[in-house]
Order: structure tokens, then sequence, then C-alpha cells
């Protein structure tokens, strides 16, 4: 496939699409709800700002966290002075929303109301706020025990006139960004995503009117921006230069997309490209077919997660292997890799979580996936999505030589929120032939 082909079937498959539609809904009915307990009025959809990613229009399929502000009624400000004014606030939002979805979770946490919808896995985060003259809100936070201000329109207009200056392709890469934070487990907020790529097009007016064709280049150039910034807790936000905190540093896993980025421009034209862009940006890519797949004699088993839950990955987790054999001392996989030890076939694997930030409950998934010639000629890719084999685990067991791989996702209220992958290359092949890894 041409580049350009690669970029817009990406970029078509990242659209948001029919799901706006419901999203609209969902916010008209929860600013129906609130304005009639604030305003005693029926039926009324105003008095609401989306913010956030869907606010500034740089969501992408899959987007599960929504943000709005719900603007209060100027005249109930001095009410809600003094300490106990932000959670009387919140909780008031809270027993209105209660009101009309009387099945649905919603509670207050710090500066929200969340709104947790089970029939479409969306998490409305409603944000109760003062309008000030100058277009900035005040909004209450309960941890302070105080208002603090908020300047999304300013963020949002910073968004329009950088996407309109680069004929949208600020868009364009913040979605594409958003897709390889999705896919490779990056932890990183809408708003840093947003702000970096801002930053990303303040530094250079390169790609200001470049097509899909050069949407290879700008992407090794972003990641290539991305890996080089200093590791800091926090970064300006573009529009409002309020502080937009790192939750974890992404610089590692953006220096491997880069070098992805080379690894495709370099085979461009080839089936592998659009491999290794699958690796960067996730199944939205689309894979090009090989005259071989025809006469293949394996079957293609390998499943993604994608495609049982929408993915919006918001938290990190970790894993690691433990390396077991009878009479030796057991050994982590990630410290064999760092010393240059192969792992050889004939070994106890036992994958496990090392940290994890999303909170109980959640569910546990994984993929097995074996690679490489010998797993084609025994017909034994796997790739399947399974559970664990006990609490926390993945038991599996060495066996033919090849460039295995194992991911773990986290599922929480129906969507994968965080994810991690290891790679596990094998460098010999049983004689005892299990039937594994």
């Amino acid at each position: 496939m041409k580049t350009s082909e690669i970029f817009e079937t990406l970029l078509k498959n990242l659209k948001v699409g029919e799901t706006a539609t419901t999203v609209a809904s969902r916010r008209d009915e929860i600013t129906k709800a609130l304005n009639k307990d604030f305003r005693d009025k029926d039926g009324c959809t105003d008095y609401k700002l989306m913010v956030g990613s869907f606010g500034r229009h740089t969501a992408i399929k899959g987007v599960s966290d929504l943000d709005m502000i719900f603007i209060l009624p100027p005249g109930i400000r001095s009410s809600y002075e003094g300490d106990t004014g932000p959670r009387r606030i919140l909780e008031r939002v809270r027993d209105g929303l209660k009101a009309r979805y009387k099945n649905t979770e919603i509670r207050v946490d710090q500066c929200v109301v969340r709104v947790r919808f089970t029939s479409n896995a969306f998490k409305f985060e409603v944000q109760p706020a003062f309008e000030n003259a100058d277009g900035s809100f005040d909004y209450p936070d309960t941890k302070a025990e105080g208002w603090k201000v908020t300047k999304p329109r300013e963020e949002i207009a910073a968004t329009k006139e950088c996407n309109d200056r680069t004929s949208t392709n600020m868009r364009h890469l913040a979605r594409m960004a958003r897709a390889w934070k999705n896919a490779n487990g990056v932890n990183m907020g809408g708003l840093l995503i947003d702000t970096l790529v801002y930053n990303f097009f303040d530094q250079t007016d390169d790609y200001d009117a470049a097509g899909t064709g050069s949407f290879d280049l700008m992407a090794r150039d972003f990641f290539e921006f991305l890996k080089d910034q200093s590791e800091q807790e926090y970064f300006l936000a573009l529009g409002s230069r309020q502080r937009v905190h790192v939750k974890a540093q992404f610089q590692p896993r953006a220096k491997k997309a880069y070098n992805r980025c080379l690894e495709a421009i370099a085979d461009e034209g080839k089936t592998s490209a659009n491999k290794k862009w699958r690796e960067v940006f996730g199944t939205s890519v689309p894979l090009a077919k090989s005259a071989s797949e025809s006469s293949r004699s394996f079957r293609d088993t390998e499943e993604f997660i994608e495609d049982a839950f929408p993915v919006d990955v918001s938290e990190t987790v970790s894993i690691d292997c433990e390396v077991t054999q009878a009479g030796w001392r057991p050994t982590w996989l990630r410290a064999m890799r760092r010393g240059g030890i192969l792992l050889k076939a004939d070994k106890g694997l036992r994958f496990v979580v090392t940290s994890c930030s999303v909170g109980e409950p959640y569910t546990l998934k994984w993929k097995v996936l074996n690679c490489g010639p010998e797993a084609e000629r025994r017909d034994a890719i796997r790739g399947q999505i399974v559970d664990s084999s006990k609490r926390g685990v993945r038991v599996e067991h060495s066996d033919f030589k090849g460039e295995h791989v194992v991911e773990c996702y986290v599922v929480k209220d129906g969507v994968v929120v965080a994810r991690d992958r290891i790679d596990v290359p094998i460098g010999n092949t049983s004689v005892k032939r299990a039937n594994v890894l």
C-alpha cells in the first residue's frame, strides 16, 4: 500500500463516528436534569460546555471518559462559599442526576460528579462551575475545600488556531498520538497529548501543509520530538498555560515508536511496512495482503483486544515473567534480557503483574502470540485473548525457537484502561515438544 493509503485508512478508522450522536444525547439529558434542578427549566439544554478531548475534537473511536462543564447560575454563587461549598454543590449535582438516572452509578470524585453508563461504557465527568467575565470558570475542589480556576475555552481556541494553521494536521496528529497511546499502553492524558502536538507544530512548519503522503515523516519527527523531551512533572497546557501533569514517563515508548517509524519508512511499499505501522498505531492500520497468504500452511488465529472491548488507556500496568527450572534458582525475564541472557526451551514461565495503578475490581486478559518460521511450521501461532491461569498469573512453558510475545490487558468497567507486553525470545527448540510457547 502507498503511504497515503495507510494513513488515510488509519484516520478513517479512528473517527469517533456514530459515538458522537450517543455522546450528544447523553450530554443533553444530563444538562436537562441539572437545569430542571438549578433553573427550574424543563427540557433546557443550554449552559453546558464539552471540554477535554471531545470538546477539542481530538478524541478517537473508543473514547470512554467524557468531560463536560455545567455552568451554574451566577445568583447562587454566594450560597456555596466557604469550606463546605465545594462538596455541597457537587452533592447537589449528584442528587439531581440520581433523580434522573435511578439505576446508574453516580458519585462525587473530588472535582467532578462521575456518571457511568454501563450500556455503552461511557463515563461522564460532570464539573459544575461558575463562569467568570474573562471566559474562565471557577470549579469546586473538595480536597482543597475551595474553588479553583480552569480555562478550557482558551485550550479549545488554541487547538482550533493550530489546526487551522496546519491544514487540519494538528487534529490528525493528535488522533494518531492517541492511537499510539492506546496501542502501546502509554499512560498520557488527552490534554498532555494535545499540548505536546501543539508544541511540536510550534517548533516546525515542515508539515503545516503536508498531505497524508508525508504523514510517515511527520510521525517520525513527532516521536523524535517526544523522545527528546526532558523528563518533568508537568507541561504548560496549550492556550491556558495552566499546569498539565505527567502521569508516567512517555519518552522510552516514544523512542521505541520512533525506531519503528524508521523501519516502516525503510520498508515503504512492502507488506512489512504495514506491520511496522501497526506496531506504532495499532489495529486501525490496515494490513497489506501478500501473495503468499493464499498458500500458507498455518492458521492465523491471532485475536485483538480492540475487537472485544473499547480501549482508552488511562492507567499503567507492568508485567514480568518468572523463569523456573527444576534445580535452578528462579530468574526474571526482563533482568535476563538486560543482561543479554537468552531464554532456552523447557523452562517454566510464570507471567505476573508487577505493578498496576488501576483500583480494584478489574479483570485481567492475556494474549500469548507465537511468531516465526517454527510457529508457522507447527501451525501454532495461538494469539487468542484468554483469562488468567489463576488470579493475576498466566502460566506457560517455553517450547520452540522464535520471537514470542505476551500481552496483558486490564479491563475495568468494560474498558481496557491499561496494557503491557513483554517479548519472549526463545533461543532453541525443545526435544520434548511441549504444547505452548
